[in-house]
Protein backbone atom coordinates (compact mmCIF):
# COMPACT_ATOMS: atom_id res chain seq x y z
CA UNK A 1 0.00 0.00 0.00
CA UNK A 2 2.88 2.40 0.72
CA UNK A 3 4.27 1.32 -2.92
CA UNK A 4 1.47 2.47 -4.49
CA UNK A 5 0.98 5.58 -2.84
CA UNK A 6 4.40 6.36 -3.24
CA UNK A 7 4.17 5.90 -6.90
CA UNK A 8 0.15 7.85 -6.89
CA UNK A 9 1.97 10.73 -5.42
CA UNK A 10 4.85 10.69 -7.80
CA UNK A 11 2.81 10.69 -10.43
CA UNK A 12 0.15 13.88 -9.00
CA UNK A 13 3.49 15.83 -8.72
CA UNK A 14 4.69 15.33 -12.24
CA UNK A 15 1.27 16.01 -13.69
CA UNK A 16 0.89 19.04 -11.94
CA UNK A 17 4.25 20.27 -13.24
CA UNK A 18 3.27 19.56 -16.37
CA UNK A 19 -0.34 21.59 -16.14
CA UNK A 20 2.30 24.93 -15.73
CA UNK A 21 3.37 24.19 -18.55
CA UNK A 22 1.73 26.65 -21.55
CA UNK A 23 0.69 24.20 -23.62
CA UNK A 24 -1.23 21.57 -20.75
CA UNK A 25 -3.34 24.87 -19.51
CA UNK A 26 -6.55 23.12 -21.44
CA UNK A 27 -8.42 20.28 -19.35
CA UNK A 28 -6.58 17.45 -20.79
CA UNK A 29 -3.99 16.54 -18.53
CA UNK A 30 -6.40 18.76 -15.66
CA UNK A 31 -9.13 15.72 -16.16
CA UNK A 32 -6.02 13.43 -15.70
CA UNK A 33 -5.11 15.29 -12.16
CA UNK A 34 -8.99 15.29 -11.46
CA UNK A 35 -9.11 11.27 -12.29
CA UNK A 36 -5.91 10.37 -10.18
CA UNK A 37 -7.27 12.40 -7.14
CA UNK A 38 -10.81 11.30 -7.08
CA UNK A 39 -9.93 7.66 -8.27
CA UNK A 40 -13.06 4.81 -7.42
CA UNK A 41 -12.83 1.71 -7.52
CA UNK A 42 -15.44 -0.53 -7.51
CA UNK A 43 -15.00 -3.63 -5.66
CA UNK A 44 -18.95 -5.21 -5.37
CA UNK A 45 -19.61 -8.14 -3.30
CA UNK A 46 -22.19 -10.10 -5.20
CA UNK A 47 -24.21 -13.41 -4.85
CA UNK A 48 -27.66 -14.97 -4.14
CA UNK A 49 -29.55 -14.18 -1.06
CA UNK A 50 -28.49 -15.35 2.37
CA UNK A 51 -25.08 -16.27 1.23
CA UNK A 52 -23.48 -13.71 3.72
CA UNK A 53 -22.49 -11.19 1.76
CA UNK A 54 -22.80 -8.26 4.24
CA UNK A 55 -21.52 -10.41 7.21
CA UNK A 56 -18.31 -10.65 4.69
CA UNK A 57 -18.37 -7.36 4.70
CA UNK A 58 -18.40 -6.48 8.37
CA UNK A 59 -15.66 -9.27 8.73
CA UNK A 60 -13.29 -7.67 6.26
CA UNK A 61 -14.08 -4.30 7.96
CA UNK A 62 -13.98 -5.79 11.26
CA UNK A 63 -17.35 -3.91 12.07
CA UNK A 64 -20.67 -5.06 12.35
CA UNK A 65 -21.44 -1.79 10.54
CA UNK A 66 -23.97 -3.72 8.07
CA UNK A 67 -26.99 -4.86 9.54
CA UNK A 68 -27.41 -8.57 9.19
CA UNK A 69 -30.51 -11.26 9.49
CA UNK A 70 -32.44 -14.91 8.96
CA UNK A 71 -35.01 -13.17 6.16
CA UNK A 72 -33.32 -11.79 2.98
CA UNK A 73 -32.09 -8.42 3.95
CA UNK A 74 -30.39 -5.66 1.47
CA UNK A 75 -33.76 -4.17 -0.93
CA UNK A 76 -31.28 -1.53 -2.10
CA UNK A 77 -27.45 -0.70 -3.04
CA UNK A 78 -25.39 0.13 -0.12
CA UNK A 79 -21.53 1.95 -1.19
CA UNK A 80 -18.60 1.97 1.63
CA UNK A 81 -16.01 4.85 1.11
CA UNK A 82 -13.42 5.84 3.35
CA UNK A 83 -13.80 8.84 5.92
CA UNK A 84 -12.19 9.57 9.04
CA UNK A 85 -15.12 9.22 10.59
CA UNK A 86 -18.41 7.07 10.34
CA UNK A 87 -21.07 8.91 8.17
CA UNK A 88 -23.96 7.66 6.92
CA UNK A 89 -26.32 8.91 4.10
CA UNK A 90 -29.50 8.04 2.14
CA UNK A 91 -29.85 8.91 -1.36
CA UNK A 92 -33.70 8.95 -2.16
CA UNK A 93 -34.80 9.01 -6.43
CA UNK A 94 -36.03 12.36 -5.77
CA UNK A 95 -32.75 13.95 -5.21
CA UNK A 96 -32.85 14.41 -1.50
CA UNK A 97 -30.61 13.31 0.97
CA UNK A 98 -30.59 12.45 4.70
CA UNK A 99 -27.96 11.55 7.24
CA UNK A 100 -28.89 8.80 9.27
CA UNK A 101 -27.04 7.11 12.29
CA UNK A 102 -26.16 2.80 12.28
CA UNK A 103 -29.45 2.02 13.87
CA UNK A 104 -31.36 3.74 11.33
CA UNK A 105 -29.73 1.42 8.61
CA UNK A 106 -32.25 -0.84 8.76
CA UNK A 107 -35.46 1.12 8.13
CA UNK A 108 -33.73 2.49 4.57
CA UNK A 109 -31.90 -1.07 3.60
CA UNK A 110 -33.80 -3.92 4.55
CA UNK A 111 -36.94 -5.66 3.19
CA UNK A 112 -38.36 -5.60 6.14
CA UNK A 113 -37.85 -1.76 6.93
CA UNK A 114 -38.27 -0.80 3.31
CA UNK A 115 -40.26 -3.42 1.69
CA UNK A 116 -40.41 -3.36 -2.15
CA UNK A 117 -38.13 -0.40 -1.64
CA UNK A 118 -41.41 1.72 -1.09
CA UNK A 119 -39.29 4.95 0.36
CA UNK A 120 -38.03 5.67 -2.84
CA UNK A 121 -33.89 4.70 -1.83
CA UNK A 122 -31.69 5.17 -4.55
CA UNK A 123 -28.93 3.76 -2.45
CA UNK A 124 -26.73 4.37 0.93
CA UNK A 125 -23.36 6.32 1.09
CA UNK A 126 -21.30 4.88 3.85
CA UNK A 127 -18.10 7.00 5.47
CA UNK A 128 -16.19 4.47 7.17
CA UNK A 129 -12.01 4.26 7.92
CA UNK A 130 -10.96 0.93 7.24
CA UNK A 131 -7.83 0.23 5.34
CA UNK A 132 -9.89 -1.72 2.07
CA UNK A 133 -11.91 1.78 1.80
CA UNK A 134 -8.70 3.88 1.12
CA UNK A 135 -6.94 4.98 -2.19
CA UNK A 136 -10.50 5.10 -3.66
CA UNK A 137 -12.11 1.56 -3.47
CA UNK A 138 -15.40 1.30 -2.66
CA UNK A 139 -17.12 -1.43 -1.43
CA UNK A 140 -20.55 -2.11 -2.46
CA UNK A 141 -22.88 -4.35 -1.08
CA UNK A 142 -25.44 -5.47 -3.62
CA UNK A 143 -29.61 -7.15 -3.12
CA UNK A 144 -29.16 -10.97 -3.43
CA UNK A 145 -30.29 -12.43 -7.11
CA UNK A 146 -32.82 -14.96 -6.37
CA UNK A 147 -34.80 -14.32 -3.57
CA UNK A 148 -38.41 -14.05 -3.66
CA UNK A 149 -38.78 -10.29 -3.92
CA UNK A 150 -37.95 -9.67 -7.80
CA UNK A 151 -37.26 -6.12 -7.35
CA UNK A 152 -33.80 -7.29 -5.26
CA UNK A 153 -32.50 -9.45 -8.08
CA UNK A 154 -33.27 -6.29 -10.43
CA UNK A 155 -31.80 -4.12 -8.34
CA UNK A 156 -28.24 -6.33 -8.16
CA UNK A 157 -28.52 -7.07 -12.11
CA UNK A 158 -28.90 -2.98 -12.64
CA UNK A 159 -25.34 -2.63 -10.84
CA UNK A 160 -23.56 -5.19 -12.78
CA UNK A 161 -22.25 -1.80 -15.36
CA UNK A 162 -20.55 -0.21 -12.32
CA UNK A 163 -18.17 -3.24 -11.60
CA UNK A 164 -14.44 -2.67 -11.29
CA UNK A 165 -14.32 -6.33 -9.39
CA UNK A 166 -16.51 -8.43 -7.97
CA UNK A 167 -16.61 -11.19 -4.77
CA UNK A 168 -19.27 -13.73 -5.58
CA UNK A 169 -20.51 -15.07 -2.76
CA UNK A 170 -21.67 -18.84 -2.18
CA UNK A 171 -21.86 -21.10 0.76
CA UNK A 172 -21.53 -24.84 1.46
CA UNK A 173 -25.52 -25.55 2.00
CA UNK A 174 -27.27 -25.35 -0.35
CA UNK A 175 -25.36 -25.74 -3.32
CA UNK A 176 -25.37 -22.66 -6.34
CA UNK A 177 -28.85 -22.67 -7.65
CA UNK A 178 -30.21 -21.71 -10.79
CA UNK A 179 -30.50 -17.84 -10.63
CA UNK A 180 -26.47 -18.24 -9.25
CA UNK A 181 -25.96 -20.20 -12.60
CA UNK A 182 -27.52 -17.90 -14.97
CA UNK A 183 -26.19 -14.40 -12.83
CA UNK A 184 -22.68 -16.37 -13.21
CA UNK A 185 -22.86 -16.68 -16.75
CA UNK A 186 -24.41 -12.73 -17.03
CA UNK A 187 -21.60 -11.18 -15.17
CA UNK A 188 -18.77 -12.53 -16.57
CA UNK A 189 -18.79 -10.58 -19.54
CA UNK A 190 -19.27 -7.78 -17.71
CA UNK A 191 -16.34 -8.26 -14.75
CA UNK A 192 -12.65 -7.99 -15.27
CA UNK A 193 -11.76 -9.45 -11.96
CA UNK A 194 -13.81 -11.93 -10.14
CA UNK A 195 -13.32 -13.51 -6.73
CA UNK A 196 -15.22 -16.46 -5.34
CA UNK A 197 -15.57 -16.67 -1.50
CA UNK A 198 -17.26 -20.35 -0.55
CA UNK A 199 -18.50 -19.06 3.02
CA UNK A 200 -20.00 -20.90 6.13
CA UNK A 201 -17.79 -23.43 6.28
CA UNK A 202 -18.05 -23.48 10.08
CA UNK A 203 -21.31 -25.35 9.36
CA UNK A 204 -20.00 -28.60 7.72
CA UNK A 205 -17.01 -31.07 8.88
CA UNK A 206 -13.60 -30.55 6.97
CA UNK A 207 -14.92 -33.66 4.71
CA UNK A 208 -17.70 -32.00 3.33
CA UNK A 209 -15.95 -29.14 3.06
CA UNK A 210 -13.51 -30.16 0.27
CA UNK A 211 -16.56 -31.75 -1.08
CA UNK A 212 -17.79 -28.99 -1.70
CA UNK A 213 -15.19 -26.76 -2.82
CA UNK A 214 -14.78 -29.36 -5.57
CA UNK A 215 -18.33 -29.69 -6.47
CA UNK A 216 -18.49 -25.56 -6.60
CA UNK A 217 -15.31 -25.51 -8.61
CA UNK A 218 -16.98 -27.41 -10.77
CA UNK A 219 -19.76 -25.65 -11.46
CA UNK A 220 -18.20 -22.66 -11.65
CA UNK A 221 -15.61 -23.95 -14.30
CA UNK A 222 -18.39 -24.92 -16.44
CA UNK A 223 -19.81 -21.17 -16.10
CA UNK A 224 -17.00 -19.30 -16.61
CA UNK A 225 -16.04 -22.13 -19.45
CA UNK A 226 -12.08 -21.29 -17.32
CA UNK A 227 -9.77 -24.43 -17.08
CA UNK A 228 -9.56 -23.57 -13.57
CA UNK A 229 -11.88 -21.18 -10.83
CA UNK A 230 -9.68 -20.40 -7.30
CA UNK A 231 -12.08 -20.71 -4.60
CA UNK A 232 -11.76 -19.12 -1.05
CA UNK A 233 -13.20 -20.89 2.11
CA UNK A 234 -14.06 -18.61 4.70
CA UNK A 235 -16.43 -17.91 7.33
CA UNK A 236 -17.52 -15.10 7.75
CA UNK A 237 -19.14 -15.10 11.21
CA UNK A 238 -16.42 -16.41 12.73
CA UNK A 239 -14.07 -14.02 11.54
CA UNK A 240 -15.63 -10.91 12.74
CA UNK A 241 -16.34 -12.28 15.88
CA UNK A 242 -12.77 -12.79 15.84
CA UNK A 243 -11.90 -9.43 15.06
CA UNK A 244 -14.74 -7.70 17.01
CA UNK A 245 -14.20 -9.61 20.01
CA UNK A 246 -10.29 -10.08 20.16
CA UNK A 247 -10.00 -14.34 19.67
CA UNK A 248 -7.46 -14.30 17.21
CA UNK A 249 -7.51 -18.10 16.74
CA UNK A 250 -11.24 -17.37 15.83
CA UNK A 251 -9.86 -15.68 12.69
CA UNK A 252 -7.47 -18.19 11.97
CA UNK A 253 -9.78 -20.40 11.93
CA UNK A 254 -12.01 -18.71 9.55
CA UNK A 255 -9.28 -19.15 7.03
CA UNK A 256 -10.37 -14.89 6.46
CA UNK A 257 -6.81 -14.02 6.25
CA UNK A 258 -5.85 -15.97 3.42
CA UNK A 259 -8.40 -14.51 1.03
CA UNK A 260 -7.68 -10.66 2.53
CA UNK A 261 -3.84 -11.36 1.71
CA UNK A 262 -4.67 -12.39 -1.93
CA UNK A 263 -7.66 -8.98 -2.08
CA UNK A 264 -4.87 -6.82 -1.10
CA UNK A 265 -2.21 -7.70 -3.30
CA UNK A 266 -5.12 -6.81 -6.23
CA UNK A 267 -5.72 -4.06 -4.66
CA UNK A 268 -2.90 -2.52 -4.08
CA UNK A 269 -1.02 -3.84 -7.34
CA UNK A 270 -3.01 -5.31 -9.78
CA UNK A 271 -5.67 -2.33 -9.26
CA UNK A 272 -2.82 0.06 -8.99
CA UNK A 273 -0.15 -0.64 -11.95
CA UNK A 274 -3.43 -0.58 -14.56
CA UNK A 275 -5.10 2.95 -12.52
CA UNK A 276 -1.49 4.62 -12.41
CA UNK A 277 -0.54 3.15 -16.12
CA UNK A 278 -3.31 4.86 -17.77
CA UNK A 279 -3.04 7.75 -16.23
CA UNK A 280 0.78 8.30 -17.59
CA UNK A 281 -0.21 6.87 -20.92
CA UNK A 282 -2.77 9.88 -21.11
CA UNK A 283 -0.56 12.04 -20.00
CA UNK A 284 2.33 10.80 -22.86
CA UNK A 285 -0.89 11.25 -25.37
CA UNK A 286 -1.28 14.84 -24.54
CA UNK A 287 2.58 15.45 -24.43
CA UNK A 288 2.43 13.63 -28.36
CA UNK A 289 -0.24 16.05 -29.43
CA UNK A 290 1.50 19.23 -28.05
CA UNK A 291 4.85 18.42 -29.43
CA UNK A 292 3.60 17.69 -33.23
CA UNK A 293 2.55 21.65 -33.21
CA UNK A 294 5.56 22.81 -31.15
CA UNK A 295 7.89 21.19 -33.59
CA UNK A 296 5.54 22.00 -37.20
CA UNK A 297 6.10 25.39 -35.79
CA UNK A 298 10.04 25.36 -35.13
CA UNK A 299 10.62 23.47 -37.99
CA UNK A 300 8.49 25.68 -40.04
CA UNK A 301 9.81 28.75 -38.71
CA UNK A 302 13.25 27.42 -40.00
CA UNK A 303 12.78 27.23 -43.34
CA UNK A 304 13.31 30.04 -46.23
CA UNK A 305 10.07 31.97 -46.56
CA UNK A 306 9.13 30.16 -50.08
CA UNK A 307 9.82 26.69 -49.36
CA UNK A 308 7.33 27.31 -46.31
CA UNK A 309 4.98 28.43 -48.87
CA UNK A 310 5.35 25.03 -50.70
CA UNK A 311 5.08 23.08 -48.14
CA UNK A 312 2.02 24.35 -46.90
CA UNK A 313 0.68 23.78 -50.24
CA UNK A 314 1.60 20.22 -50.50
CA UNK A 315 0.61 19.73 -46.59
CA UNK A 316 -3.12 20.84 -48.00
CA UNK A 317 -3.14 18.49 -51.10
CA UNK A 318 -1.99 15.42 -48.99
CA UNK A 319 -4.81 16.28 -46.20
CA UNK A 320 -7.58 16.50 -48.67
CA UNK A 321 -6.60 12.48 -49.01
CA UNK A 322 -7.49 11.60 -45.19
CA UNK A 323 -10.13 14.31 -45.04
CA UNK A 324 -11.94 12.25 -47.88
CA UNK A 325 -10.78 8.89 -45.65
CA UNK A 326 -12.45 10.84 -42.76
CA UNK A 327 -15.63 11.12 -44.34
CA UNK A 328 -15.91 7.72 -45.20
CA UNK A 329 -15.19 6.11 -41.93
CA UNK A 330 -18.22 8.32 -40.74
CA UNK A 331 -20.56 6.87 -43.32
CA UNK A 332 -19.65 3.29 -42.64
CA UNK A 333 -20.41 4.11 -39.25
CA UNK A 334 -23.66 5.47 -40.05
CA UNK A 335 -24.54 2.13 -41.69
CA UNK A 336 -23.32 -0.01 -38.97
CA UNK A 337 -25.49 2.06 -36.35
CA UNK A 338 -28.54 1.60 -38.93
CA UNK A 339 -27.82 -2.19 -38.66
CA UNK A 340 -27.70 -1.96 -34.82
CA UNK A 341 -31.36 0.18 -34.89
CA UNK A 342 -32.58 -2.54 -37.49
CA UNK A 343 -32.00 -5.13 -35.60
CA UNK A 344 -33.31 -3.67 -32.16
CA UNK A 345 -36.49 -3.05 -34.43
CA UNK A 346 -36.44 -6.93 -35.51
CA UNK A 347 -35.83 -8.04 -32.43
CA UNK A 348 -38.74 -6.10 -30.61
CA UNK A 349 -41.23 -7.23 -33.90
CA UNK A 350 -40.38 -11.06 -32.46
CA UNK A 351 -40.85 -10.19 -29.06
CA UNK A 352 -44.14 -8.43 -29.36
CA UNK A 353 -45.67 -11.14 -31.28
CA UNK A 354 -43.95 -14.09 -28.80
CA UNK A 355 -45.06 -12.20 -25.59
CA UNK A 356 -48.67 -11.38 -26.95
CA UNK A 357 -49.22 -15.33 -27.28
CA UNK A 358 -47.49 -16.33 -24.04
CA UNK A 359 -49.48 -13.95 -22.05
CA UNK A 360 -52.93 -15.03 -23.40
CA UNK A 361 -52.13 -18.45 -22.84
CA UNK A 362 -51.17 -17.22 -19.06
CA UNK A 363 -54.14 -15.03 -18.46
CA UNK A 364 -56.51 -17.28 -19.60
CA UNK A 365 -55.15 -20.21 -17.63
CA UNK A 366 -54.35 -17.95 -14.77
CA UNK A 367 -58.11 -16.03 -15.03
CA UNK A 368 -59.66 -19.38 -14.38
CA UNK A 369 -57.70 -20.45 -11.95
CA UNK A 370 -58.33 -17.50 -9.80
CA UNK A 371 -61.98 -17.39 -10.91
CA UNK A 372 -62.91 -20.23 -8.28
CA UNK A 373 -60.99 -18.94 -5.55
CA UNK A 374 -61.28 -15.01 -5.53
CA UNK A 375 -62.40 -12.48 -3.55
CA UNK A 376 -62.16 -9.39 -5.98
CA UNK A 377 -60.98 -11.01 -9.12
CA UNK A 378 -60.69 -7.92 -10.95
CA UNK A 379 -57.73 -6.49 -8.58
CA UNK A 380 -55.78 -10.05 -8.61
CA UNK A 381 -55.89 -10.13 -12.43
CA UNK A 382 -55.12 -6.24 -12.53
CA UNK A 383 -51.77 -7.61 -10.36
CA UNK A 384 -51.15 -10.64 -12.41
CA UNK A 385 -51.24 -8.57 -15.29
CA UNK A 386 -49.27 -5.95 -14.35
CA UNK A 387 -46.53 -8.69 -12.55
CA UNK A 388 -46.43 -10.74 -15.97
CA UNK A 389 -45.81 -7.34 -18.03
CA UNK A 390 -43.19 -5.75 -15.75
CA UNK A 391 -41.31 -9.21 -15.63
CA UNK A 392 -41.44 -9.83 -19.19
CA UNK A 393 -40.32 -6.59 -20.20
CA UNK A 394 -37.75 -6.65 -18.14
CA UNK A 395 -36.18 -9.51 -18.28
CA UNK A 396 -36.09 -9.05 -22.23
CA UNK A 397 -34.90 -5.32 -21.74
CA UNK A 398 -31.99 -6.54 -19.85
CA UNK A 399 -31.00 -9.01 -22.63
CA UNK A 400 -31.30 -7.02 -25.56
CA UNK A 401 -29.28 -4.31 -24.09
CA UNK A 402 -26.31 -7.47 -23.72
CA UNK A 403 -26.78 -8.09 -27.40
CA UNK A 404 -27.07 -4.32 -27.85
CA UNK A 405 -23.53 -4.08 -25.83
CA UNK A 406 -21.99 -6.38 -27.86
CA UNK A 407 -22.77 -4.97 -31.18
CA UNK A 408 -22.01 -1.62 -30.58
CA UNK A 409 -18.93 -2.58 -28.51
CA UNK A 410 -17.63 -3.65 -31.81
CA UNK A 411 -19.06 -1.10 -33.93
CA UNK A 412 -17.31 1.65 -31.86
CA UNK A 413 -13.49 0.05 -31.48
CA UNK A 414 -13.96 -0.35 -35.59
CA UNK A 415 -14.78 3.25 -36.27
CA UNK A 416 -11.57 3.90 -33.25
CA UNK A 417 -9.17 1.80 -35.26
CA UNK A 418 -9.94 3.77 -38.56
CA UNK A 419 -9.94 7.46 -36.69
CA UNK A 420 -6.42 6.34 -35.28
CA UNK A 421 -5.24 5.28 -38.39
CA UNK A 422 -6.05 8.20 -40.12
CA UNK A 423 -4.82 10.62 -36.95
CA UNK A 424 -1.29 8.31 -37.28
CA UNK A 425 -0.87 8.93 -40.97
CA UNK A 426 -1.42 12.25 -40.51
CA UNK A 427 1.41 12.69 -38.07
CA UNK A 428 3.70 11.20 -40.30
CA UNK A 429 3.23 13.32 -42.92
CA UNK A 430 3.43 16.40 -41.17
CA UNK A 431 6.99 14.78 -39.72
CA UNK A 432 7.49 13.94 -43.45
CA UNK A 433 6.89 17.06 -45.24
CA UNK A 434 8.40 19.61 -42.70
CA UNK A 435 11.47 17.05 -42.01
CA UNK A 436 11.44 15.99 -38.52
CA UNK A 437 11.29 13.08 -35.88
CA UNK A 438 8.61 12.37 -33.60
CA UNK A 439 8.28 9.75 -30.54
CA UNK A 440 6.02 6.92 -31.70
CA UNK A 441 2.27 7.84 -31.65
CA UNK A 442 -0.11 6.77 -29.01
CA UNK A 443 -2.87 5.63 -29.90
CA UNK A 444 -5.99 6.37 -28.31
CA UNK A 445 -7.73 4.03 -26.33
CA UNK A 446 -11.27 3.43 -27.36
CA UNK A 447 -12.38 2.24 -23.91
CA UNK A 448 -14.78 -0.29 -25.55
CA UNK A 449 -15.59 -1.95 -22.16
CA UNK A 450 -19.50 -3.37 -22.12
CA UNK A 451 -20.05 -1.00 -19.30
CA UNK A 452 -20.22 2.16 -21.11
CA UNK A 453 -23.07 1.25 -23.15
CA UNK A 454 -25.06 -0.46 -20.63
CA UNK A 455 -25.25 2.70 -18.41
CA UNK A 456 -27.02 4.50 -21.94
CA UNK A 457 -29.81 2.21 -21.24
CA UNK A 458 -29.63 1.22 -17.84
CA UNK A 459 -32.19 3.69 -16.78
CA UNK A 460 -35.97 1.96 -16.97
CA UNK A 461 -37.52 2.86 -19.60
CA UNK A 462 -40.12 0.52 -19.33
CA UNK A 463 -42.29 3.16 -16.95
CA UNK A 464 -43.81 0.62 -14.72
CA UNK A 465 -45.58 3.24 -12.83
CA UNK A 466 -46.78 4.27 -16.17
CA UNK A 467 -47.89 0.57 -17.16
CA UNK A 468 -49.94 -0.05 -13.60
CA UNK A 469 -51.91 2.76 -14.35
CA UNK A 470 -52.40 1.70 -17.54
CA UNK A 471 -53.18 -1.88 -16.70
CA UNK A 472 -55.73 -0.56 -13.88
CA UNK A 473 -57.92 2.06 -16.40
CA UNK A 474 -58.43 -0.57 -19.00
CA UNK A 475 -60.42 -2.91 -16.40
CA UNK A 476 -63.71 -1.41 -16.19
CA UNK A 477 -65.51 -1.95 -12.43
CA UNK A 478 -68.77 -3.16 -13.58
CA UNK A 479 -68.30 -6.69 -15.63
CA UNK A 480 -69.01 -10.09 -15.35
CA UNK A 481 -66.44 -12.89 -15.30
CA UNK A 482 -66.78 -13.53 -18.69
CA UNK A 483 -66.81 -9.88 -20.11
CA UNK A 484 -63.79 -9.56 -17.76
CA UNK A 485 -62.05 -12.36 -19.30
CA UNK A 486 -62.72 -10.65 -22.95
CA UNK A 487 -61.46 -7.57 -21.94
CA UNK A 488 -58.42 -8.94 -20.47
CA UNK A 489 -57.86 -11.10 -23.57
CA UNK A 490 -58.45 -8.09 -25.79
CA UNK A 491 -56.40 -5.36 -23.83
CA UNK A 492 -52.90 -7.80 -23.47
CA UNK A 493 -52.27 -7.12 -27.27
CA UNK A 494 -53.20 -3.49 -27.00
CA UNK A 495 -50.59 -3.28 -23.56
CA UNK A 496 -47.33 -5.05 -25.12
CA UNK A 497 -48.32 -3.10 -28.26
CA UNK A 498 -47.84 0.39 -26.97
CA UNK A 499 -45.06 -0.90 -24.51
CA UNK A 500 -43.01 -2.41 -27.41
CA UNK A 501 -43.76 1.32 -29.15
CA UNK A 502 -42.02 3.17 -25.47
CA UNK A 503 -39.30 0.54 -26.08
CA UNK A 504 -38.45 1.33 -29.24
CA UNK A 505 -38.47 4.93 -29.19
CA UNK A 506 -36.10 4.65 -26.32
CA UNK A 507 -33.79 2.78 -27.95
CA UNK A 508 -33.48 4.45 -31.31
CA UNK A 509 -33.28 7.93 -29.16
CA UNK A 510 -30.04 6.52 -27.00
CA UNK A 511 -28.91 5.20 -30.12
CA UNK A 512 -28.77 8.30 -31.97
CA UNK A 513 -27.36 9.88 -29.18
CA UNK A 514 -24.43 6.85 -29.00
CA UNK A 515 -24.03 7.59 -33.09
CA UNK A 516 -23.82 11.84 -31.72
CA UNK A 517 -20.81 10.63 -29.38
CA UNK A 518 -18.99 8.59 -31.53
CA UNK A 519 -18.79 11.19 -33.81
CA UNK A 520 -18.30 14.31 -31.82
CA UNK A 521 -15.37 12.17 -29.78
CA UNK A 522 -13.41 11.07 -32.82
CA UNK A 523 -13.80 12.91 -35.50
CA UNK A 524 -13.07 15.89 -32.98
CA UNK A 525 -9.76 13.58 -32.16
CA UNK A 526 -8.87 14.44 -36.39
CA UNK A 527 -10.40 18.15 -36.39
CA UNK A 528 -8.40 19.64 -33.42
CA UNK A 529 -5.23 17.62 -34.40
CA UNK A 530 -5.33 19.10 -37.69
CA UNK A 531 -6.51 22.41 -36.50
CA UNK A 532 -3.14 22.80 -34.29
CA UNK A 533 -0.86 21.70 -36.97
CA UNK A 534 -2.49 24.92 -39.39
CA UNK A 535 -2.16 27.40 -36.59
CA UNK A 536 1.23 26.35 -35.62
CA UNK A 537 1.87 26.86 -39.24
CA UNK A 538 0.73 29.93 -39.79
CA UNK A 539 2.12 31.05 -36.94
CA UNK A 540 5.63 30.37 -38.80
CA UNK A 541 4.20 32.11 -41.55
CA UNK A 542 3.87 34.73 -39.74
CA UNK A 543 6.57 35.18 -38.30
CA UNK A 544 8.62 35.03 -41.81
CA UNK A 545 6.44 37.40 -43.23
CA UNK A 546 7.49 39.77 -40.47
CA UNK A 547 10.86 40.14 -39.60
CA UNK A 548 13.98 37.79 -38.94
CA UNK A 549 14.64 39.29 -35.75
CA UNK A 550 11.09 38.26 -34.51
CA UNK A 551 11.46 34.79 -36.20
CA UNK A 552 14.87 33.89 -34.28
CA UNK A 553 13.08 34.96 -30.97
CA UNK A 554 10.29 32.67 -31.14
CA UNK A 555 12.78 29.96 -32.38
CA UNK A 556 14.43 30.61 -29.44
CA UNK A 557 11.21 30.72 -27.37
CA UNK A 558 9.81 27.13 -29.23
CA UNK A 559 13.49 25.73 -28.62
CA UNK A 560 13.22 26.29 -24.46
CA UNK A 561 9.16 25.34 -24.71
CA UNK A 562 10.41 21.67 -26.21
CA UNK A 563 13.02 21.45 -23.92
CA UNK A 564 10.67 21.56 -20.71
CA UNK A 565 8.42 18.95 -22.33
CA UNK A 566 10.97 16.76 -23.50
CA UNK A 567 11.92 16.86 -19.75
CA UNK A 568 8.81 16.31 -18.38
CA UNK A 569 8.22 13.39 -20.54
CA UNK A 570 11.71 12.01 -19.66
CA UNK A 571 10.21 11.72 -16.64
CA UNK A 572 6.77 10.26 -17.07
CA UNK A 573 8.92 7.42 -18.75
CA UNK A 574 10.74 6.79 -16.11
CA UNK A 575 7.75 6.89 -14.15
CA UNK A 576 5.90 4.12 -16.23
CA UNK A 577 8.87 1.93 -15.78
CA UNK A 578 9.10 2.03 -12.41
CA UNK A 579 5.37 1.38 -12.00
CA UNK A 580 6.20 -1.69 -14.00
CA UNK A 581 8.75 -3.11 -11.89
CA UNK A 582 7.36 -2.52 -8.91
CA UNK A 583 3.55 -3.24 -9.11
CA UNK A 584 3.50 -6.49 -10.22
Amino acid sequence: MGTYQHLKQALENELSRLTRLPEFQGPAVTRLLDKLRQNRFHLVVLGAFKRGKSTLINALLGDSLLPTAIIPLTSVVTILTYGEQLKIEVLFHNGQRRQISQKELVAYITEKGNPGNRKGVMEVEITYPSEYLQDGVCIIDTPGVGSVYSHNTEVAYNYLPQVDAAVFVVTVDPPLSAAEHEFIRDIRDYVHKLFFVLNKIDYVEEAERREALEFTAQILQADLAAEQVKIFPVSAKMALDGKTNGHPELLAASLLPSFEDHLRQFLYREKGRVFLNSCVSGALKAITDSTLALKVERQASSLPLKELTEKIARFDFELQVLEKEREMSLFLLTGRLKEVISQVDKDLAAFQKETTARLHREVEATFHQKSRTAGDLRKEMEDFLFAALRDVFTTWRRQEIQKLSQMLGDTHQDFADRINSILERLTQLTARIFDFSLRGFAIEEAFTELQQFWFRFKDDPVGLEILQMTVTSLLPRALTKGLLLKKLLANVSELVDKHCGRLRYDFHQRLQELANDFRQTWLSKIDDTTQSIRQALARALAQKQASAQSTAARMGELDQRLTDILQAEASLLSLQERIQTTLQ
